[in-house]
């Protein structure tokens, strides 16, 4: 099935008119007297011994040939092949109608042509008049667009019934575990989010957290960052309970979803408030940030990591070990934070983000990451952002 075919393009079939072809010795008074009899007639095909030979215009006999003084006793006998039109552009019946204006504007890009002639087997069967064929065309066009506004109701239906589902999907963005707190939110940019953020418990004193980042926004992106999250749940299921074991887990999630076309920064942590530890590992996502309690100060984790999740199945992620002690705070972000731009094209960046940080970050996790998407909207002017963004803190909150 062609292209044609399949969206349903008129043929010229559909708009041509049927007009008996005339020999080519017929007199130049019979062709105009054939002419004055059809005021509707733009053009008349002339065959010849071996099939079709040329046209005779109604504009083109009247306005040039025989406009002239004497013209009709000069060629009202002489056979109509001595004035007709060899050099036309001609068509078959199947053609489709874009098809067809495309070759007419590549013959005549004026459009001075009013009717062109179709041929089969090296015979004319018909016209088809230039006005008809847009006619058609615009009516093609209508049908097509109603058409297309169909399948856009119903791709707007799937991709927010897939909206809802990846909400779903999400746990509730305020949790608590032990002496810890959590406080998460994933803001899209788009209907699909490439963005999530997930937490479990790993036992009574140990707690998992992750935020992830595929490349990109929108469905595709959406598919690979829910498989990510299947697979970190399976990995969780089958007792895998390390960052780094998890990461390497995902990363053949996200291989087999994505075969290389999108790739995912992710990062997981493990809080442990009986050793008062914290373990991470990072798949070339954002550094997180730490703040200290006991020093009051915040630091960023930039301890080196493995490639980004869906690049190589033999990736391998190391594992950072430190103290969180009462009173720490953990940031995970994605770039939709640092990235944001104002008007003017300028990034929020790490240096605004730090000078927050410092200020906000010892305070509770809720008021903390509300105070730092009012922030970044008001430098962007906008409530809403043009990547998907994702926070998630985590505080321990037991006393030492």
């Amino acid at each position: 099935m062609n292209t044609s075919e399949t969206h349903n393009i008129p043929r010229l079939a559909g708009v041509m008119r049927p007009v008996a072809a005339i020999p080519a010795q017929t007199p130049v008074k019979d062709v105009v007297a054939i002419f004055q009899g059809d005021s509707s007639l733009l053009m008349i095909p002339v065959n010849g011994l071996t099939g079709f030979e040329g046209v005779i215009s109604r504009r083109e006999l009247f306005s040039q040939h025989l406009a002239r003084q004497y013209a009709m006793e000069l060629y009202g006998k002489k056979a109509i092949s001595l004035l007709m039109n060899t050099h036309t552009v001609v068509m078959t019946p199947e053609t489709d109608v874009t098809s067809a204006l495309a070759m007419l504007l590549e013959y005549d890009p004026d459009l001075d042509t009013d009717s062109f002639p179709l041929l089969i087997d090296g015979y004319c069967v018909g016209i088809v008049h230039v006005a008809e064929l847009m006619m058609a065309i615009s009516k093609a066009q209508a049908v097509l667009l109603d058409t297309l506004e169909l399948l856009s109701a119903r791709i707007r239906e799937e991709v927010d019934k897939a909206r809802r589902i990846q909400q779903e999907l999400l746990p509730p963005s305020a949790f608590s575990h032990g002496g810890l707190v959590l406080d998460a939110v994933l803001i899209n940019s788009t209907e699909i989010s490439g963005d999530f953020y997930d937490y479990f418990v790993i036992d009574e004193n140990r707690l998992g957290v992750m935020v992830g980042d595929v490349s990109g926004h929108g469905v595709q992106s959406g598919m690979v960052a829910t498989a990510a999250k299947a697979g970190l749940h399976l990995l969780l299921d089958q007792g895998i309970k390390t960052p780094g074991a998890m990461l390497a887990g995902m990363n053949k999630a996200v291989l087999a979803t994505a075969s290389n076309a999108l790739m995912m920064t992710a990062i997981v942590a493990v809080v442990d408030l009986a050793a008062h530890t914290l373990s991470l590992a990072n798949a070339g996502h954002n550094y997180p940030f730490l703040y200290r309690a006991a020093s009051k100060q915040v630091d960023m984790l930039g301890e080196s990591g493995g490639f980004p999740l869906g690049f190589d199945a033999a990736s391998v992620y190391p594992e950072s070990h430190m103290d969180f002690c009462p009173g720490d705070r953990l940031l995970l972000y994605t770039d939709g934070i640092t990235e944001a731009r104002n008007a003017s094209g300028e990034e929020f960046g790490y240096e605004r983000l730090d000078a927050y940080l410092r200020e906000a970050l010892s305070g509770p996790p809720a008021p903390f990451r509300r105070g730092l998407i009012e922030l970044v909207q008001q430098f962007s002017e906008s409530e809403r952002f043009e990547d998907d963004v994702t926070l998630l803190v985590v505080a321990d909150e037991t006393t030492g």
